[in-house]
């Protein structure tokens, strides 16, 4: 039983860490696409939009290595316990 909780307990903190590190990402995300849009305002440095939606896109793509990165490590922590 005291296995179990403990297994339990290692997938909670890593899920938990994997999240945090989600929502920071998303967050960067918002904030570039928001900036690169308004920097293709008229008037505006369009150069400095064009690599802000760069990067955000790459970060678009993050998301699913976080995701699949936390599965696997759940996975090799839990395995090894």
């Amino acid at each position: 039983m005291a296995l179990k909780r403990d297994k339990d307990k290692i997938k909670r903190d890593i899920e938990r860490n994997y999240k945090a590190l989600g929502l920071i990402n998303a967050f960067m995300i918002g904030i570039e696409f928001l900036i690169g849009s308004i920097e293709f305002l008229p008037g505006h440095l369009n150069t400095i939009g064009i690599y802000l939606f760069i990067l955000g896109s790459f970060q678009i793509l993050l998301v699913p290595t976080i995701r699949i990165s936390r599965d696997i490590h759940i996975k090799l922590r839990l395995k090894k316990s």
